[in-house]
């Protein structure tokens, strides 16, 4: 039986519904179209030679000149990925037929000169691995581009296919064409094209699809069914209502496992491994991916920092909130399934706690604050293991501490949820984002309350968090475990060329960082014996601690000759535990 002291994080909900959201996601958008449009044909003929023939049809534009430009890059993938690479056969033809002149002004944009009254075809190939003889796996910001200073007008899409193959997106259908109002609301609908397996449900007055890219995937489909059910209605109670009318959870099977995913506007891409539904942690961590992206629908889609939509596709776009996009989301994600009963209250812990353990084992907590890994998302350190942190895990643990926080201050009227149905209502409900200060902002609109200091300290700061003092008011307390001493080096390794011993990685402030290992050495011997990769392990563990030990070191050409000297280390493994005696205050926030 759980005590009922563990049941703090089943968070009261307001009973209020929010007024009906915006018609438009992205207010800035919306501007006449004055007759313009881009009506899209996308077409497979041949999927073994993994291109796609596109035809893209700007109407209405009454100027002697055109661009048109492909993204450097998708939202909510922080990295330059430059899709006009894979570009090919570029041409451009007037509304008769005629040839126009062209010339590429940059990596991803062609102008195309043409008459002041005449419209424009654009015909290009795109090359994609992700095309197959059995789907096509469409990312749309790699396929279709945009005219430029036209992304506010209507853009469609019309597939043709070969035979039995259907199109699933996030996209409303009218006729045989996929809409979207305006380019950023286009583009942010990936699309499954082939023949898969598809389960559907209603919940929050909309229809809801499961596409699985594997038709004969093993599941019981009921249960899948009803868990993702679930989760759809836990996280429409938060808002009150569904901003959409029909949501699509795309699947990508594949051998091994899966769940990584990408949000998107009225739909969302998670990568699922086909044996996931096997065993009972596999299918947990499935949902856990499920209710993540299924979150974000509000938290950075629609609930977003000001940068992120509308879009500069042709540069990285920085904040420092993504902490709070993706960092909460993740709390969130957790905090669904515990709340629809996949996880039990003290897992839920569990969990919160495997994150806390993440996070103080990363030596780069105590040199980048959950603001600068924000900022520095597009950017990678090739030393990012020792000086670098995820947004996503401390993000996850700011969420918790601030979510007691509120309760706290509030005598548990108001949650974090509260903060989050602010922001909704405020701004994505308006078509707007919110500031770089906005979140702050929100925090004490919604308690009355100055959050500055806890802001610093937890988001800004690169001290190590308090934890106590936040946790001690639910009656919870983080403690430290050491579990038993075992021989110490500092190394992670992998298999090299002929199952030799590679190491990938030298921890700071370890013996081998002391003896001058170095990321990319070739370990061929110890004491003056051959090393493979497979002896390694139980070669090491025959020397003691403060024993020295000879390594023979490959570093490129050269043959080096080290001395290590491994210490004792007992592995911290950080826990959230009850108090056995909470006081009444802390009773309160159960």
């Amino acid at each position: 039986m759980v005590p009922a002291r563990l049941l703090l994080f089943l968070f009261l909900l307001t009973t209020s519904a929010l007024q009906a959201p915006a018609q438009a996601i992205y207010a800035e958008n919306q501007m006449p179209a004055r007759g313009v449009d881009v009506e899209y044909t996308v077409a497979v003929r041949n999927p073994v030679q993994h291109l796609y023939d596109v035809e893209m049809l700007v109407k209405g534009i009454r100027e002697t000149a055109i661009s048109v430009s492909m993204p450097a890059w998708e939202p909510g993938r922080y990295t330059i990925l430059d899709y006009a690479k894979n570009v090919q056969d570029f041409r451009a033809v007037s509304g008769r037929g005629q040839p126009l002149k062209w010339e590429q002004t940059d990596k991803q944009t062609w102008r195309i000169s043409k008459a002041a009254a005449d419209d424009v075809t654009v015909r290009y190939q795109v090359f994609s691995r992700l095309l197959t003889d059995q789907m096509a796996d469409m990312t749309a910001s790699s396929t279709f581009m945009y005219v430029v200073g036209q992304k506010h007008v209507p853009y469609s899409v019309k597939y043709s296919v070969p035979g039995n193959w259907k199109v699933y997106t996030g996209l409303e259908k009218r006729g045989d064409r996929y809409h979207a109002g305006d380019y950023d609301i286009f583009v942010d609908a990936p699309a499954f094209i082939g023949e898969f397996k598809v389960l559907e449900f209603q919940a929050a007055g909309a229809n809801h699809r499961l596409v699985f890219s594997k038709p004969d995937i093993s599941m019981t489909a009921p249960q899948v069914e009803a868990d993702v059910k679930e989760i759809v209605e836990a996280g429409v109670a938060i808002f009150g209502k569904a901003p959409y009318k029909e949501y699509t959870f795309l699947f990508k099977v594949q051998p091994q496992g899966g769940n990584s995913g990408l949000e998107h506007l009225n739909s969302t891409r998670i990568t699922v491994g086909e044996n996931d539904f096997v065993s009972q942690t596999t299918y947990r961590e499935f949902l856990g991916t499920v209710a993540h992206e299924y979150f974000h629908l509000w938290n950075v889609k629609r609930i977003r920092p000001k940068v992120l939509g509308p879009f500069d596709y042709t540069r990285e776009v920085h904040t420092r909130l993504l902490w709070v996009a993706e960092g909460i989301t993740s709390y969130y994600g957790d905090l669904l399934l515990e709340r629809t009963g996949v996880i039990l209250p003290t897992e839920f812990l569990s969990k919160l706690a495997n994150e806390v353990n993440t996070l103080q084992h990363a030596p780069g907590r105590r040199l980048m604050s959950a603001e600068e890994a924000s900022w520095n998302a597009w950017l990678r350190s090739d030393n990012s293991e020792n000086n670098a942190i995820s947004y996503y895990t401390k993000g996850e643990i700011i969420g918790m501490l601030l979510d007691l926080e509120i309760r706290a201050r509030t005598k548990n009227q108001k949650s974090l949820d509260d903060v989050m149905r602010y922001l909704m209502e405020n701004y994505a409900n308006k078509g707007v984002g919110f500031p770089e200060d906005g979140f702050l902002q929100a925090l004490a609109a919604v308690t009355g309350s100055d959050f500055a200091e806890f802001y610093q300290m937890t988001a800004q700061s690169r001290q190590e968090l308090d934890y106590n003092r936040y946790l001690k008011q639910a009656g919870l307390s983080i403690e430290v475990a050491k579990q038993s001493a075992t021989l110490y080096v500092g190394i992670e390794f992998d298999r090299g060329d002929g199952n030799a011993v590679r190491v990938r990685r030298v921890m700071a402030n370890s013996p081998a960082e002391r003896a001058r290992l170095d990321a990319g050495d070739i370990l061929t011997a110890m004491a003056d014996e051959r090393l493979t990769f497979d002896n390694f392990r139980s070669r090491l563990h025959t020397h003691a601690i403060g024993e020295t030990i000879k390594f023979t070191v490959m570093r490129g050409e050269r043959q080096l000759t080290v001395n290590l000297v491994p210490v004792e280390f007992q592995e911290e493994r950080w826990q959230i535990n009850e108090d056995p005696r909470p006081t009444p205050q802390q009773l309160q926030l159960k």
